[in-house]
């Protein structure tokens, strides 16, 4: 296997890049202040003119240990998207909503509620890992907001990554590999988590900071 981290990075987070920092043994590509759509379109053509096997997404708001990564990275080959999850609202009470849904999202994502979404809460999946074994740890599902996710190099190729409105590039890829009948299937492991924090939209460099790609082998 030869991942490739892709770090979709609009913003200036210190916290994310002191944890990227520590981050090792894996070739990065970082997409700075670009448009979402041209972001994953641009992430895309590089990856597919490569010679990576995997497409690794890690938003820069979401904050990943070695531990996660190695994890990511060394999941079994047989699943074509997998991933960890995080909380969704900054916050990590067991009340709070993951970024998990066992249902699709709503279509078109630009008309979503947040409710619409019906998220899996934290204490559910603490609830499910108390429970399970090694084994039984990864779970299919039909919408994940990406945590760090792993997708491989035929999904990438079938089904291009797009956007509705300019956004929600996880929605549309979950409602894509259901549409499309591709027959790919989202894995999320229960042991990988990681912390999702709340950056306001007034944050966003896209259009004030001049958009870059850095490649970092």
């Amino acid at each position: 296997m030869k991942p490739l981290l892709v770090i979709f990075n609009p913003r200036s987070i210190p916290e994310f890049y002191k944890a990227i920092e520590k981050i090792n043994g894996i070739s990065k590509l970082w997409i700075k202040y670009f448009p979402q759509d041209e972001a994953y379109n641009k992430a895309r053509e590089f990856f597919l003119q490569s010679d990576y096997t995997h497409f690794m997404i890690l938003p820069d708001d979401l904050i990943v240990t070695q531990k996660n990564v190695d994890a990511i990275v060394n999941s079994d080959e047989s699943y074509d998207s997998i991933s960890g999850w995080c909380n969704n609202n900054g916050r990590d009470d067991t009340n709070i909503d993951t970024n998990i849904s066992a249902f699709l999202p709503p279509d078109p994502p630009r008309t979503a509620t947040y409710e619409g979404y019906r998220w899996f809460k934290i204490a559910y999946f603490e609830s499910l890992l108390s429970k399970v074994k090694n084994s039984n740890a990864i779970i299919p599902v039909l919408h994940q907001g990406f945590a760090l996710s792993r997708l491989s190099r035929r999904l990438v190729e079938q089904v291009p990554f797009r956007t509705d409105a300019g956004c929600c590039v996880d929605s549309c890829l979950s409602l894509d590999l259901m549409k499309f009948k591709v027959r790919f299937t989202q894995y999320v492991d229960i042991r990988i988590r990681m912390k999702h924090l709340k950056i306001p939209r007034s944050e966003l460099l896209v259009g004030k900071e001049k958009a870059k790609i850095i490649f970092e082998n």
